[in-house]
């Protein structure tokens, strides 16, 4: 991975990740909108967030291996990922995403990180839809389409 990749994979987890989850924490504090905590959902919490950054490093490392490239679109993998979670889901960096964010819900209780949680869904949904899986039938063809058969976008 060119140090460049790098960079701007680290600042794109930093956004949504940190920096959008942080706004929607502050803009649910100017509303005036519930917030709660429990400390046993926020374990919980902790262990999805922990858990989901692990599984995302461990997925990025896949596409380095077995794509030779990275899910950055700067540098995309040349083959098609079909190792670990790749054969269960076609989309298990997102749905960790999602896990990451219900895990920042149950750790700082804002209600407005579920809308966030909602609002990321159907926006990975959309652009998995409308431009990523279009792009790599292009690239990839036939083996992308026979892997669209056997193994579902979601779980």
């Amino acid at each position: 991975m060119k140090l460049k990749t790098a960079l701007l994979a680290l600042l794109a987890g930093s956004w949504i990740w940190i920096i959008f989850p942080y706004l929607v924490i502050k803009l649910n504090q100017f509303l005036g909108l519930p917030s709660w905590r429990f400390w046993p959902l926020q374990i919980l919490g902790w262990i999805l967030i922990i858990c989901g950054v692990t599984i995302v490093g461990h997925l990025t490392l896949l596409f380095n291996i077995f794509g030779q490239g990275t899910p950055v679109p700067a540098e995309p993998a040349k083959k098609i990922v079909l190792e670990s979670l790749y054969q269960r889901t076609r989309n298990p960096m997102y749905f960790c995403h999602l896990i990451i964010f219900l895990g920042e819900f149950l750790v700082f209780g804002a209600l407005l990180e579920i809308l966030y949680l909602f609002v990321a869904w159907l926006g990975f949904h959309l652009f998995v839809v409308l431009w990523e899986e279009p792009g790599l039938k292009k690239r990839f063809g036939k083996e992308y389409l026979d892997y669209c058969r056997r193994v579902p976008r979601w779980l």
